[in-house]
């Protein structure tokens, strides 16, 4: 091979690194969205599947989100994907070697209550207790997303900035008796190695910047 051959050749050896890292999709990203009707918009931090630079959520699985809501403020949680969402229910969320912490649907924050008036007698405050009691319980039953908020969401993003890498299910997969659900098992993200802890790494800061989560 001649010499300027060999200069070619090393030119293009020093040029695939480069390249290569450059497709190295980034595991966390900000997505904005404006509703078409009312105009309201949210900035939501997540980690979707990739093929590429292309993303995608899949009906049936779950996928943690990093929301500042502009009515409850900082959320921090699972969400379902795909273009048909799923309940959610209990999730159980673990970052590295912490002790894992139990979402319920239950808890994600609700709307405004309509509270009966200050003359209402001890009957009708008792209806309007078990109306809201059976409006909860069917929201959480029906809820496509386990958030928590408020001092328990602040703790899980420093968790998450301070770790390295996350684990989360649906805790209704693993029943405490009875033969083991294979599902258990499926934790974390297909990676080109199998199953491996969703990556928290520098693309959480920038994305999180991008929504303005501090």
């Amino acid at each position: 091979m001649t010499r300027a051959g060999l200069l070619v050749l090393s030119l293009a050896l020093l040029a695939m690194p480069a390249l290569a890292k450059d497709k190295v999709p980034k595991t966390w990203q900000a997505t904005r969205t404006t509703d078409p009707i009312t105009g309201a918009t949210s900035c939501v931090v997540s980690a979707l599947d990739y093929v590429g630079k292309l993303r995608y959520s899949r009906t049936g699985y779950l996928y943690p989100v990093i929301e500042m809501n502009s009515r409850h403020g900082l959320l921090v949680g699972v969400s379902s994907g795909g273009r048909f969402r799923l309940p959610t229910g209990t999730i159980v969320w673990r970052v590295d070697d912490q002790p894992f912490r139990e979402l319920k649907a239950e808890d994600n924050p609700q709307g405004a209550s309509v509270s009966p008036s200050p003359a209402a007698n001890d009957a009708t405050k008792a209806m309007a207790d078990a109306m809201a009691l059976s409006n909860k319980l069917i929201m959480s039953a029906t809820a496509t997303s386990t958030l928590a908020s408020g001092e328990v969401a602040k703790a899980m993003l420093s968790e998450l900035r301070a770790g390295q890498g996350l684990v989360f299910r649906a805790a209704a997969i693993s029943s405490p008796y009875g033969l083991p659900d294979p599902n258990m098992m499926r934790v974390g993200q297909f990676q080109k190695d199998g199953l491996k802890p969703i990556p928290v790494d520098a693309s959480l800061a920038t994305a999180l910047a991008e929504c303005g989560i501090e």
